[in-house]
């Protein structure tokens, strides 16, 4: 049973290790045969322990680890000795490598037993990633980068085939105006329309009765209302959020998306791009999007989109060690968004 590596688009990558598992048969695994590692937190020993144990009382033991190869990206071996002076010595220390504390994991990977079934889960990184390299050779590799173009509406047409719907190209390009290509977001427009229609081919008439732009819109408010210092207004709207079923995790999520996106926005404007040039730079050709983020970058220095990042770590990181629950780490994160402190 090899290791895989999958990166790229966040959908792309959830649909295709819940592939693997089905494949393997480690979708209903007991909890302890299932393990998710965070990349940031674990360890070269502490993954070789968990993967050489055989499973109890299953066929299989799976071992997801997230974000490792992003926390390399970027990273690059040290340059080897000039000509002449210590030639053929390597560098020595645990980070001495591209690898740095991870060295010895292509290595490790080829030495665990075939009932393990280890994934790592990451979202885009480069070729030049000196991890993604060095498990090339050890493992599966899928590079699965979010569609484009003609590629996102081929994609919309297959996903509505597989709910068991037909859409015509003139829905296809509503959808993708209002949504962009957030393959999340699609997915579950496409769910609706595809009940919505059933029977009959999706209309672009039809995409506007139930895309609705108000999730977005609501985000996009309240994180201006953020921004203002309108404490107030940005916990009501996203406690409207939470009152129709979305998830703390998710709004978090959201929260994150748009100060991504702000960053994007604020870089391109400062190189002076074309409004047009900014859609691609933010992956999306939803101007609603485009034009919200502009207004709210004109508003933001660097040093602000930089402290927002680091709130948004701190309460993520605060959920994923169990010191918070996700709505509370929410509420938190609001009322310190809101007040934009810098202690």
């Amino acid at each position: 049973m090899p290791a895989h590596v999958l990166h790229g688009d966040s959908f792309l990558v959830a649909k295709a290790q819940a592939k693997l598992e089905a494949q393997d048969e480690a979708s209903g695994l007991l909890d302890a045969n299932r393990h998710r590692l965070e990349g940031t937190e674990a360890t070269l020993n502490e993954l070789v322990e968990i993967c050489n144990a055989l499973p109890f009382m299953d066929t299989v033991r799976l071992v997801v680890v997230q974000g490792l190869l992003a926390t390399l990206e970027g990273r690059r071996a040290p340059r080897r000795a000039r000509r002449g002076s210590n030639q053929g010595q390597e560098p020595s220390g645990p980070s001495g490598g591209a690898l740095g504390s991870w060295e010895g994991l292509p290595q490790a990977v080829t030495g665990m037993p075939p009932t393990t079934l280890l994934i790592f889960s990451d979202g885009t990184v480069s070729q030049s990633n000196p991890l993604l390299k060095a498990l090339a050779n050890v493992s599966q590799v899928r590079g699965l980068p979010a569609p484009g173009g003609q590629d996102l509406a081929r994609w919309i047409k297959d996903a509505a085939q597989e709910k068991g719907s037909v859409i015509s190209p003139a829905a296809i390009s509503t959808i993708i105006n209002l949504v962009g290509n957030d393959l999340w977001a699609l997915d579950r427009e496409l769910e609706k329309l595809s009940l919505y229609a059933w029977g009959r081919t999706i209309e672009d008439t039809d995409v506007p009765v139930l895309v609705s732009q108000a999730t977005e819109a609501n985000i996009f408010t309240a994180v201006d209302a953020m921004i203002e210092g309108r404490q107030r207004d940005a916990i009501s709207l996203l406690q409207h959020l939470r009152d129709d079923g979305r998830d703390p995790l998710y709004i978090i999520a959201m929260i994150q998306r748009q100060v991504r996106l702000l960053a994007l926005a604020k870089s391109g404007m400062d190189q002076r791009a074309s409004q047009k040039e900014l859609g691609e730079q933010m992956g999306t050709s939803s101007q609603f999007v485009i034009r919200k983020t502009m207004q709210q970058a004109r508003r933001h220095t660097w040093e602000d989109i930089t402290w927002r990042y680091q709130r948004l770590l701190e309460a993520d990181l605060s959920i994923k060690r169990g010191k918070m629950e996700p709505g509370m780490a929410l509420d938190l994160l609001v009322a310190d968004q809101s007040s934009l402190r810098r202690n």
